[in-house]
């Protein structure tokens, strides 16, 4: 039930509003029409502002003025499909009358002006559908059933069934004989077209509002959602303009912010870096100079080696450094093409590397530091599993998988992580002429990062070792 209600659910804001609002409405109209269905004070008011009083107060005075033979005739004619008048010599049976009964009891007997013998009577009573108020009063337009079995021709349709209440105005008249009009009144009934049509227009007009509204006042929103998604896959982003609601407009603030001062520490970061390798580079070159005079020849070249590593070690860090704070702007690539550029480079060297065949498949990327993140990756492999095979799997709007898989020994499982630390090499010999300095892995992983992917390490079943690089969706270019 949980599950099912999570996805009814609506996601947007403007879905959710649009759907509070209808359910508001929908309780609100089911509300006010059980409490109109409940009030005798509505019958109240259709008999004041109906003919039923007049008429009771004229054929009253018309009984009192004609001889009593001439009653049946004139209470003939009052009668109608709506209504009908009988001339009892019985009074009605004693009854309570409501509040309601005796306001119109009251409201009738000051209207006779005397004519009656007595105080009215009133009572209001639910009828069945389609039935005359009085049962067996005969019915020429055939609009109710009647005693004599007329009905209406055709099913009456969802609009034309309100719920009925016929009203009894009983006068006692000054011979003794008690004139009994009953009246058939509409009642609000539940779900009729009106109301339907009433709901139907407020929720077509509230759901549009708030669209229009909620679009209209989000935008800033969505801007912000697009370039904090852009800005947390490396992309240079310029300063949002700020706008729409207060509440948007102090987290548009604060992305800018946020940005700048990011971007700063990652360009003084550079900066530092930058000079430490510049400042670096002039001692090491003085000491391989220096180097040079060295007579012993084993000595020397042990310095000079020594050297060569520390000016690479330098060159690697600030490589590094780069990779995590790119300016490289996004273009739309072809990922089976990149793969195939950097399996080609690493063929024309002798390295036994492929490319899986597979249609193309476009995705707004850095294209220079994906294929830089790749050509660490088949590096590894090819050094480590003597060849690569590179798989490229997704769809260009949907998330996307590269796939590098060597035939190497992989790794232990309790060190895969570890491969991805700056400097640290699982390499046994520990030598840079075949383990390197430890920044592959790391430079790649950083790289993906930046495109908002991860980069994971799998031994594979068979042999092997599998790095994974799965990219989230990105947007055409």
């Amino acid at each position: 039930m949980n599950h099912l209600l999570a996805r009814l659910w609506p996601r947007s804001v403007a879905g959710r509003l649009v759907f509070l609002l209808i359910a508001a409405l929908a309780v609100a109209q089911g509300t006010l029409v059980l409490l109109l269905r409940s009030q005798q004070d509505v019958v109240v008011e259709g008999i004041i502002h109906g003919q039923a009083l007049s008429q009771t107060v004229t054929l009253a005075r018309l009984l009192d003025a004609y001889p009593a033979a001439e009653s049946g005739r004139l209470a003939a004619a009052f009668g109608s499909r709506a209504s009908c008048a009988r001339i009892t010599s019985e009074p009605p049976p004693a009854r309570a009358m409501t509040k309601a009964e005796r306001d119109l009891a009251d409201l009738l007997g000051a209207m006779l002006h005397g004519v009656r013998a007595g105080p009215p009577q009133v009572a209001i009573e639910a009828i069945e559908h389609r039935t005359h108020p009085c049962g067996d009063a005969p019915d020429s337009a055939g609009i109710w059933q009647s005693g004599k079995g007329s009905e209406r021709r055709g099913s009456p349709s969802f609009s034309e069934r309100p719920r009925i209440a016929a009203v009894a105005l009983t006068v006692p008249l000054p011979d003794g004989r008690w004139l009994t009009v009953r009246t058939a009144v509409g009642l609000p009934g539940g779900w009729t077209r009106p109301t339907f049509m009433s709901f139907l227009l407020s929720s077509i007009a509230v759901t549009l509002v708030a669209v229009i509204v909620v679009r209209t006042q989000t935008r800033s929103l969505r801007a912000l959602a697009n370039a904090s998604e852009r800005f947390g896959r490396g992309e240079a982003v310029p300063p949002l303009s700020v706008g729409g609601p207060s509440e948007v407009a102090a987290a548009t603030r604060a992305f800018n912010a946020m940005q700048e001062r990011l971007s700063q520490f990652m360009r003084d970061r550079l900066k530092l870096l930058a000079g430490i390798s510049h400042d670096l580079r002039t001692p090491l070159t003085t000491l391989r100079l220096k180097a040079e005079f060295v007579e012993d020849d084993a000595v020397r070249e042990d310095i000079v080696a020594t050297i060569e590593e520390l000016t690479g070690i330098c060159e690697a860090a600030l490589a590094f450094t780069s990779a995590e704070a790119t300016s490289e702007a996004t273009q739309a690539v072809d990922l089976h093409g990149l793969a195939g550029e950097v399996a080609e480079a690493f063929h024309l060297a002798g390295a036994d590397v492929h490319v899986m065949p597979g249609p193309a498949l476009v995705y707004a990327c850095r294209p220079v530091a994906l294929k830089r993140a790749l050509r660490n990756l088949v590096e590894n492999a090819v050094r480590y599993g003597g060849g690569a095979r590179l798989s490229v799997a997704g769809h260009g709007t949907a998330a996307v998988q590269i796939t590098v898989a060597d035939d190497g020994p992989g790794l232990p499982p309790d060190r895969i992580e570890d491969a991805f630390l700056p400097f640290v090499r699982l390499e046994p010999s520990r030598s840079s002429e075949t383990g390197g300095i430890g920044l592959g892995l790391a430079i790649a992983r950083s790289i993906v990062k930046a495109h908002g992917g991860t980069l994971s390490l799998v031994n594979r079943p068979e042999r092997g070792l599998s790095a994974e690089i799965r990219l989230p969706p990105a947007p055409l270019a």
